[in-house]
């Protein structure tokens, strides 16, 4: 009797993968207009935003919208090969009117100050990263001397 149960069980075909749980997409709270013409994944985020807007100040947006994509929810589709985050900063740069709203410059602040810096360099947004490494410079002396004459001006 053991003979016949195991030979039943040895004639099924293993599974060849688990079916994987789709995870739904996530709509960005605030990236996802409802009159954008192009939206943007990054992981299981959506951002919907305006090709016109993106493509005027990064000529790589403008040159990736050139190439062909895919279309989804009607709309053109271009798959980011970066993390949502990095793609939040470099479009919030651009609707912002490239401007860096971090009010104090940071151990806190840095990193985001820094994906913004990483984002729009990679994306050839000069504006910021002229502000962004300007504000570096001043606020972050880079000798000793410099460093020492900014700690006696705190100081008196």
């Amino acid at each position: 009797m053991a003979y016949a149960e195991s030979s039943q069980t040895e004639r099924k075909r293993p599974r060849l993968s688990e079916p994987e749980e789709e995870k739904p997409f996530l709509q960005h709270a605030t990236l996802y207009f409802d009159d954008g013409n192009v939206i943007l994944r990054a992981g299981w985020t959506l951002f919907c935003v305006h090709k016109s807007l993106l493509s005027k100040h990064s000529p790589v947006f403008r040159d990736l919208f050139e190439q062909p994509h895919g279309r989804f929810r009607g709309l053109l589709h271009v798959e980011m090969g970066e993390t949502p985050e990095e793609v939040e900063a470099v479009v919030n740069v651009i609707y912002d009117g490239l401007r860096i709203d971090i009010k104090e410059l940071t151990v806190e602040t840095f990193p985001t100050l820094a994906n913004i810096l990483r984002m729009a360099t990679r994306y050839k947004i000069p504006r910021p990263c002229e502000d962004i490494i300007a504000r570096i410079r001043a606020e972050w002396p880079a000798t000793l001397a410099q460093h020492d004459a900014r700690e006696s001006e705190f100081r008196a």
